[in-house]
C-alpha cells in the first residue's frame, strides 16, 4: 500500500494489515500521519518516551489522556514492525476493555483504510496470525505462555493498582517495550519505584492538569480531559494541600499521603479531650455477623462520642430490644443500624415495634456513596467524615483501646476510578466493630434535623 502523503508501508506476509516500517521509531508521526490525530505535548512526550526506552512510566492526574495515548501506542507498535505482539493489562477488565480498548477501537475505525487489521468485539486485535494484541485483567489466570516475541509490547494501565506478583509475571516475558501509566496514590510497589528508587531504569513522564490543553492557556478544548471547572471544584472540596489534590490534580506523588485513615497520634489525642456534648444525638449500631465479632453501639452528640454497648453473640431480637429500650430512655434523634447480614433482622424488628421520637436509618456500607465520584462506597465516605473530625482535633472519644487501635490500623488507597476506598476487612487482623459503629454515626448529618441519607 502506497500513499504519497504517508510513509511507505507494506502489507505483512499473509495478512490484511499494513505495516509502516518507516515509522518504527516515530510513534508521534504515526499518530499524526496515519491516524490523523493531534496529540498534545505531554502525549508527544509519552510517545517518544516509549520509542526511545525499553521501559517507560507515566504518572499523571486524572483525565489527562494517558489511556488515549496508550491505545495509540499499541496501534503504532502493531503497524510499524512484524511480527508484533502486544498485551494490554490493568487491575480490572473494565479499565482494559471499556477504556483503553475503546480508545483503540475509535482510533482504528477512523483510520481503518490506512491500517487494515481486524478489531474484534472482545479485547483482541489482529494484523495477521503472527501479529496480534490482547487485553485482559492483570489478575486473570490467563496463560501468558505464547506471548514471547522479539517484538512484544506490554502496556499496564492503572499500574499503581497492579499487584507486584502480577507485574513480575509480565516482566518475565522480557518485553521489548514496557509502558506503565497510573496515578500517584501509592507509596510503594513497582509503579512507585519506577518514579523513585528505580527511576534510572525508566523514561518517566509526569502530567499535571495544568499541562493539558483545556488548562494550558490555549483556546483548544478537548472533550474528556480535565477542565478548569473540575479543578475549582476539587480545590474547594479538598484544598490545595490535600494529598488527593496534589495527586489527582497536580499529578505528583504527595509527600503527605498517609497509609492509614486515622494516624495513631490523632486517635490517641482524641481520648478524653474534654469537648462537651452539644447538639442532636446520633446512635449507631454495628451488628455482629460472625462468632468472634461484637455487636457495638456508639453514641455521638456533636464532637462527643462514647461507647454504649459491646457484646458477643447477641441475637437480633435482643439487639433490637436493647436499641428500643435505649431510645425510649434517652433522647436520641437518629438511630443508624447496619442492615447488612444479621442487621437486616434488627432493622425489620425495630420497624415492627416502632421508635417513638427517633428517626431510624438503615445503613449499608457497600452501597453508593453520597459523593460517588470521590468515594468507592458509603463505608469509605463515613470513615472519611470521621477522619476529618480526628484530623481537625475536635473529636472527643472515651478511653477505649480497641477503638484507638481500630481507627488507626485501617489503610486506604484510591481505586481505578480515582475514588477513596478502605482496606478490606478480610485483610485486617480483626473486625473494626467499634470504629465502624463510630463512623456510622456520621451517616446522619444534622442541620436542625437534616439527614445525610
Amino acid at each position: 500500500m502506497r500513499n504519497t502523503d504517508q510513509p511507505v508501508a507494506k502489507p505483512p506476509s499473509g495478512g490484511d494489515g499494513v505495516v509502516y516500517e518507516g515509522l518504527a521509531d516515530d510513534p508521534v508521526e504515526f499518530v499524526r500521519q496515519v491516524l490523523g490525530e493531534a496529540p498534545y505535548h505531554k502525549q508527544v512526550q509519552m510517545l517518544r518516551a516509549l520509542a526511545g526506552s525499553r521501559r517507560a512510566s507515566v504518572v499523571g492526574c486524572n483525565a489527562s489522556g494517558k489511556d488515549w495515548t496508550a491505545a495509540r501506542c499499541v496501534l503504532w507498535w502493531m503497524h510499524s514492525r512484524e511480527p508484533a505482539k502486544a498485551i494490554v493489562t490493568g487491575p480490572t477488565t473494565r479499565q482494559v476493555d471499556d477504556i483503553v480498548w475503546n480508545e483503540m477501537r475509535f482510533a482504528h475505525a477512523r483510520a481503518a483504510d490506512r491500517l487494515g487489521g481486524r478489531m474484534f468485539r472482545t479485547s483482541r486485535y489482529e494484523v495477521d496470525e503472527q501479529s496480534f494484541a490482547l487485553g485482559f485483567a492483570s489478575n486473570s489466570p490467563f496463560n501468558l505462555q505464547g506471548f514471547h516475541s522479539p517484538n512484544l509490547l506490554v502496556v499496564v494501565t492503572e499500574a499503581h493498582a497492579v499487584r507486584a506478583p502480577d507485574m513480575n509475571a509480565l516482566r518475565r516475558l522480557n518485553p521489548a517495550r514496557l509502558l506503565m501509566t497510573g496515578n500517584p496514590f501509592v507509596t510503594s510497589g513497582p509503579f512507585y519505584d519506577s518514579h523513585h528508587a528505580h527511576k534510572h531504569l525508566y523514561a518517566t513522564v509526569q502530567i499535571s492538569a495544568f499541562d493539558t490543553p483545556n488548562l494550558a492557556g490555549g483556546v483548544r478544548h478537548v472533550e474528556g480531559l480535565v477542565t478548569a471547572e473540575d479543578i475549582e471544584d476539587r480545590k474547594a472540596e479538598w484544598g490545595e494541600d490535600d494529598p488527593l489534590y496534589v495527586g489527582g490534580v497536580l499529578g505528583r506523588f504527595p509527600d503527605n499521603l498517609a497509609d492509614y485513615v486515622v494516624p495513631l497520634w490523632a486517635a490517641r489525642a482524641a481520648v478524653n479531650r474534654g469537648t462537651p456534648p452539644e447538639g442532636p444525638v446520633v446512635v449507631a449500631c454495628d451488628v455482629a455477623r460472625f462468632g468472634n465479632d461484637h455487636t457495638v453501639v456508639m453514641r455521638r452528640q456533636g464532637q462527643h462520642a462514647r461507647l454504649v454497648y459491646r457484646r458477643k453473640n447477641s441475637d437480633t431480637m435482643a439487639t433490637a430490644n436493647l436499641l428500643k429500650d435505649y431510645c425510649d430512655q434517652h433522647v436520641v434523634h437518629v438511630l443508624v443500624v447496619d442492615e447488612a447480614g444479621l442487621g437486616a433482622g434488627v432493622v425489620d424488628r425495630l420497624r415492627e415495634i416502632g421508635l417513638n421520637n427517633t428517626r431510624l436509618i438503615k445503613f449499608n456500607g457497600a452501597s453508593i456513596a453520597r459523593k460517588g465520584t470521590r468515594f468507592a462506597n458509603k463505608i469509605a465516605e463515613v470513615w472519611w467524615l470521621m477522619r476529618e473530625r480526628y484530623m481537625a482535633e475536635t473529636l472527643d472519644t472515651d478511653d477505649n483501646q480497641a477503638l484507638v487501635e481500630q481507627v488507626s490500623s485501617r489503610k486506604w488507597d484510591v481505586d481505578e476510578k480515582g475514588r477513596i476506598r478502605l482496606q478490606s476487612k478480610k485483610d485486617l487482623p480483626r473486625s473494626p466493630d467499634e470504629a465502624d459503629a463510630l463512623a456510622m454515626t456520621f451517616a446522619a448529618e444534622h442541620d436542625g434535623v437534616r439527614l445525610y441519607t
